[in-house]
């Protein structure tokens, strides 16, 4: 994984290759990506109404001095004009960075596999791949080179998901250090593009975050291409990776995670697995604004406001509009109620409605408070807001295919303070 990257090079537009520009990119993780070339892609009369209309390039190829091709995509131009050296230079802030490949479109199906690697993944389906072993007061250690498979699962006809248990060397050869990680392989039969698997693998943070409720991003993505590859010395094509680079914001939250903080991890619903992530990619588009909503929910702020209350209710109603019986929010409110009042963490909450109804329209319309005498605020709301992100999450569980048994062992079984309510002080 790059936290910075320099690139010097030739750079150029798809279809016009002579007319190419020396210049260097440069990459920082949390911050951006900057193209800056000498000169202009277009006539030196074009480069002031360039710059004056914010124009921009979907595409632009690139060819580095160690000889690695390089695709920049949505890149938006900026820039200056010396008037004593009497040239242009030219920036150009990009989206995303493939190394290894020459793409005209994102849309473009050339990719067969992709692996994806999410620190969080490998907290919730940890990698067996080393071992410890005592004898005789000897402590020794041995790992498995080949990659593990943990679970797959085909989602659709052409794509399937793969979560691997793998070893990663770093620094010399003859003396490495090795980490182990559980990472995500995703393959397709034929050919997709950067846009495909991008959707697959947005859905599988999605589910991921759920589980480990945290909000998880991919470190790193790789890419093949079956003309992309390398011939070995038995004859065996070995496929080069593609590597995709994009800003991410860093997190210094990783060390924080405890599996008892997790709504689940995969060894809790193995048996249920296969079928819960095949649905949730097969109902992406009924379930999604809801799964959206939820996921915030679920980030953890430093300050709470009436707005954390407002995701979680509209979420509720979203559901029920959905996948329910349309009714008045009270109405709806109490028949998940009624629907989940097996789960015994519900069960003790005791949701009183009719705060549930006033403090919505009250935040969602700024009413009068006298016109909404039911309405919460602060601790109070707060609270409020945690009972109904329980009931919210057995929403979400129960159309993923949970059944009600599970989806209260798997509250029952987890310990994190997204689910505590906290204590109110008392007014002196």
């Amino acid at each position: 994984m790059h936290d910075e990257l320099e690139l010097k090079g030739y750079w150029w537009l798809p279809g016009n290759q002579n007319v190419k520009i020396a210049g260097t990119l440069a990459y920082v993780q949390d911050n951006d990506i900057v193209l800056e070339i000498i000169g202009s892609f277009y006539p030196e009369q074009e480069f002031a109404r360039m710059l004056c209309d914010g124009k921009s390039e979907k595409i632009i190829i690139g060819i580095t001095s160690d000889a690695q091709k390089v695709t920049l995509y949505n890149c938006f131009a900026y820039g200056s004009r010396n008037c004593y050296c009497d040239f242009s230079i030219v920036r150009y802030k990009c989206q995303f960075i493939i190394i290894g490949k020459h793409l005209s479109d994102f849309r473009q199906k050339c990719f067969f596999k992709a692996n994806i690697f999410i620190p969080e993944l490998s907290h919730w389906s940890p990698p067996s791949m080393l071992h410890m072993s005592i004898h005789k007061d000897v402590l020794n250690y041995s790992f498995k080179c080949v990659e593990n498979i943990v679970n797959s699962v085909p989602i659709d006809d052409n794509t399937s998901l793969t979560i691997k248990n793998g070893v990663i060397f770093h620094s010399d050869p003859l003396s490495p250090e090795i980490e182990q990680c559980t990472f995500l392989e995703i393959s397709k039969v034929c050919d997709a593009s950067v846009d495909d698997f991008y959707s697959n693998i947005f859905l599988f943070e999605q589910f991921l975050s759920l589980a480990t409720l945290h909000t998880v991003l991919s470190s790193q993505i790789e890419l093949y291409d079956k003309s992309e590859y390398q011939e070995d010395s038995s004859g065996e094509n070995i496929y080069k990776p593609i590597n995709i680079l994009s800003i991410k914001s860093k997190t210094d939250e990783l060390h924080k995670l405890k599996p008892c903080d997790f709504l689940f991890n995969i060894d809790q619903i193995s048996n249920y697995y296969p079928m819960v992530i095949k649905k949730w990619y097969m109902n992406n588009k009924d379930i999604a604004p809801i799964r959206a909503h939820l996921i915030d929910s679920i980030v953890k702020r430093g300050v709470f406001s009436s707005n954390d209350f407002l995701i979680v209710v509209q979420a509720i109603e979203g559901f029920c509009t959905r996948f329910r019986k349309e009714a008045t929010l009270s109405e709806m409110t109490n028949n998940l109620i009624a629907e989940f009042s097996g789960i015994d963490r519900l069960r003790k909450d005791a949701i009183n409605v009719e705060q549930v109804v006033d403090s919505r329209h009250y935040y969602s319309h700024f009413m009068n408070k006298n016109r909404k005498p039911n309405a919460l605020d602060g601790w109070e709301l707060f609270n409020l807001m945690i009972k109904l992100r329980k009931l919210l999450v057995c929403c979400v569980l129960d159309f993923t295919g949970f059944d009600k048994t599970e989806i209260n062992n798997v509250l029952n079984r987890c310990d994190n303070d997204l689910f505590e309510l906290v204590k109110i002080p008392e007014q002196k």
